[in-house]
């Protein structure tokens, strides 16, 4: 019989193909033949499908389709797993149209080993409105990589809110492409179990489980855990802080303000940053006034931080909350309200802070004054004025300075008087505002009434008006009036004499040709030219009568660097000038003594020698050796690493160097290309030692004028985190170094300063030999071990980094 069947069948094939199943009655007749002999024309269809036109196929998926059932099924599976690219189409389209099937045996067949997933796949999504999400999600389990994802992709169409349970429960398995799937799922349904849910996600120690959950809870309206997801805040994973943020500025719950206190006070800054982010987003007039009670008791830092992520939110409406809260009660609300309103700068904010300046509180009054002066609004300046002639001298100086930011020339006049004030801070005030505010119309009148009160001053007052007047006669001479004159020098009573060539109000001319800086007499007193101004230099300038001038090498945080020839000795030099900003700090001057006692003593060839810490013209500067020369960085050319020998001697050589170095008792903590440098021989010397070694750990001072300690891109990560450094530190950043010249890249460097240094804390650096394949084996693991977060782990001396880089040399 099967013989028989398969003989008709063929015959029937044959027919349809010799007509290429045009559309007709002999089309029809055939299909319904094939279809009348059951199952056992199935075999014959399967085989005509590779050669059959596309007519053809059409009428085999109809013949297919109406044979199909559970027991021919198998046979069909089958050809599908054993048939070729023509086979496959013409079955799935069969099993599409099929409708002989039940659909959970279309789910039995995704267990079969040897049957491809993505045409069943397929074929299951035909029927997908007949079969029941839970059979879909039961048949997860036996998938996997994409095909999982399919499935999943599946029963996120399907899926409706009685299936919730279900996906839940399914979350505490440990699968977790799974587990990612069904939150992907969970997150369309925005109800209290499935918020729970996700919430209890959060803890989980997979990093891109917590990150989904998180992205799911920010797509959700309803209410969440606000202390739970203001803890992520603080996870170490910089993806997950920021799904975070997304999810409280979205929830905008009253609460979460409290809740990012304790974020507030943690050490990460990276946590500080996501919280303040989440405080520009979320405050209103209510919030504030939680977030400043609540810090109330905190530590000054704490305090500080809140208030300014609330001045930089600005705004009209944190100005007029911050504006309620300066009208306080609680004195110290009132105090954080200045502080808030200090930050904004808004003009909004003159009238309150106006008012602020009679507050009983002295502090809040002192802390409006400086505001109005940051805004400079002419309006306060009748107040400001007022308080002139009502305040004690202790107060006076904030008061002189706002009036000089805010009324300029046009007050001239009413600070005149304090020139008499017995109080020295008051007059020393008074003669640096009065040369701020001074203009072409007010010089002459400014510079005689300094003189007169330089007349039975002591050294400090006399010092003040001598600089004042030298800084006016400098500004006034580059508008293009000057005189010629011959004689500079003052009395012993700080009045200048009269040489008779002087303009009319007693200012001098400018430089001559060829500027000589002369030291300041015996008598302490600091001639009109003491202060020098390095831009004005010009080649074969002298200063002291030793140092000439030859050009100008460079400019950085810290200070200008000047070549200059040692005249006495007939040498080069380099002469380093500390920017004003260093130079006016008095405890960092005192630092750089300090450090510079052990700077000097380090005689080596791979070392810049420093010679002195001078004062010149009135300003501070380090001399050291010349050394003429190209930074490292400028070897490291189109991101191409440097050849192998060259990079571990410059390596070994700044072991050699640094190793003396820490035993002098110097650590440098701003190591980096561009203060290591190579002449044309190769020679390598280190430099910057003052200047990096002078900040001490635990101190900000140089910090909070605007100067970085260090390079984000080298920087030791216990550097970033502001904890004590040690030599270490200087190991670390050799061993960036090492990576960028053997892979020509810094390890890190994408993002800004901030997203750089949190990635030094990371310590996830991409192994040298993926970006430099032709490295010796061990060579990459050297360098990775000089850059180990953990400290402990890395080398402990320069010898033995030097000792791993010599098997290699």
């Amino acid at each position: 019989m099967a013989f028989l069947a398969n003989f008709r069948a063929n015959r029937l094939l044959e027919q349809l193909t010799a007509s290429d199943a045009q559309p007709g009655r002999k089309r029809n007749r055939a299909i319904a033949d094939l279809c009348a002999l059951g199952p056992g024309a199935i075999g014959p269809v399967l085989e005509a499908m590779p050669g059959a036109s596309r007519a053809v196929s059409f009428a085999l998926v109809e013949v297919l389709a109406t044979l199909l059932n559970p027991k021919t099924l198998p046979q069909v599976l089958t050809a599908l797993a054993e048939g070729g690219p023509r086979v496959a189409p013409v079955i799935v389209s069969a099993l599409k149209a099929s409708a002989n099937l039940p659909p959970t045996i279309l789910i039995d067949a995704l267990r079969r080993a040897d049957v491809p997933k993505p045409p069943l796949l397929e074929v299951i999504k035909a029927h997908i409105a007949e079969i029941a999400p839970r059979d879909l999600l039961n048949a997860t389990g036996s998938l996997e990589g994409n095909d999982k994802t399919a499935m999943f992709r599946l029963i996120g169409e399907t899926a409706d809110a009685a299936l919730i349970p279900e996906l839940i429960n399914r979350l505490e398995g440990k699968d977790t492409l799974a587990r990612l799937h069904l939150i992907g799922i969970l997150g369309r349904f925005d109800t209290a179990e499935v918020r729970h849910a996700m919430q209890s996600q959060l803890n989980d120690p997979n990093k891109v489980v917590r990150s989904a959950a998180l992205g799911a809870l920010a797509t959700m309206k309803g209410p969440i855990n606000a202390e739970l997801v203001c803890r992520m805040l603080l996870d170490t994973e910089i993806e997950v802080q920021n799904r975070a943020v997304d999810v409280l500025i979205h929830a905008r719950d009253p609460q979460i303000v409290s809740h990012l206190i304790p974020v507030l006070k943690d050490e990460n800054e990276y946590a500080r940053r996501a919280a303040v982010e989440v405080l520009n987003e979320i405050c209103d007039a209510g919030s504030i006034k939680v977030l400043l009670g609540a810090m109330k008791d905190s530590d000054w830092w704490v305090r500080s931080r809140a208030g300014d992520a609330l001045g930089k939110i600005g705004g009209p409406r944190v100005i007029q909350a911050v504006l309620q809260l300066a009208r306080d009660e609680d004195p110290e609300l009132r105090r954080s309200a200045m502080e808030i309103l200090n930050q904004t700068k808004d003009e909004h904010a003159v009238t309150q802070l106006i008012e602020g300046t009679r507050d009983q509180d002295w502090w809040v009054r002192e802390r409006a004054v400086d505001a109005l002066a940051a805004i400079g609004s002419k309006r306060a300046l009748p107040r400001l004025l007022e308080m002139i002639g009502s305040s004690d001298d202790r107060q006076l100086p904030v008061i002189i300075r706002a009036v000089a930011a805010v009324g300029g020339a046009q007050a001239i006049d009413q600070l005149l008087p304090l020139l008499q004030r017995p109080d020295r801070g008051v007059r020393l005030e008074v003669i640096q505002s009065l040369t701020s505010m001074a203009d072409d119309k007010a010089i002459e009148r400014v510079v005689s009434q300094l003189q007169a009160a330089a007349s039975g001053a002591d050294q400090t007052i006399v010092r003040a008006i001598d600089s004042a007047v030298a800084e006016l006669s400098s500004r006034f001479a580059q508008a293009g009036n000057t005189a010629p004159v011959t004689d500079r020098s003052t009395s012993a009573t700080g009045r200048y004499r009269s040489t008779g060539n002087e303009l009319p109000f007693g200012l001098f001319q400018t430089e001559p040709e060829l500027p000589v800086v002369k030291p300041r007499a015996e008598t302490g007193e600091q001639s009109l030219n003491a202060q020098l101004d390095i831009a004005s230099l010009r080649p074969g300038s002298l200063l002291e009568g030793r140092y000439k001038f030859i050009q100008r090498i460079g400019k950085g945080a810290f200070g200008t660097v000047l070549l200059m020839e040692d005249t006495v000795v007939g040498e080069q030099l380099i002469l380093k000038f500390l920017n004003p900003g260093v130079a006016s700090d008095d405890e960092a001057i005192k630092r750089f003594v300090h450090e510079l006692r052990y700077s000097r003593k380090i005689t080596h060839h791979n070392i810049i020698r420093i010679y002195d810490f001078l004062k010149i013209g009135g300003i501070y500067a380090i001399s050291m050796e010349y050394f003429p020369s190209h930074t490292l960085g400028g070897e490291v050319v189109d991101e191409k690493p440097v050849e192998l020998k060259r990079a571990i001697r410059f390596g070994m050589d700044l072991c050699t160097g640094m190793a003396v170095a820490h035993e002098a008792g110097v650590i440098h903590r701003d190591l980096k290309p561009a203060n290591v440098l190579i002449n044309d021989a190769g020679e390598l010397k280190v430099v910057d030692f003052g200047v990096a070694a002078a900040h001490r750990e635990g101190d900000t001072q140089l910090t909070k004028t605007g100067f970085v300690i260090g390079s984000p891109k080298y920087m030791a990560p216990e550097q970033i985190l502001g904890r004590p450094v040690d030599e270490r530190a200087d190991i670390y950043a050799v061993g960036v170094i090492l990576y960028e010249l053997l892979t020509g890249v810094p390890p890190y460097s994408n993002g800004d300063h901030m997203a750089v240094m949190y990635q030094h804390v990371q310590g996830k650096a991409t192994p040298l030999s993926e970006r430099n394949p032709l490295l010796p084996p061990g060579l990459g693991d050297a360098v990775l071990k000089a850059m180990s977060v953990d400290k402990n782990k890395r080398f402990q001396s320069m010898a033995e980094l030097k000792s791993a880089l010599a098997a290699f040399a």
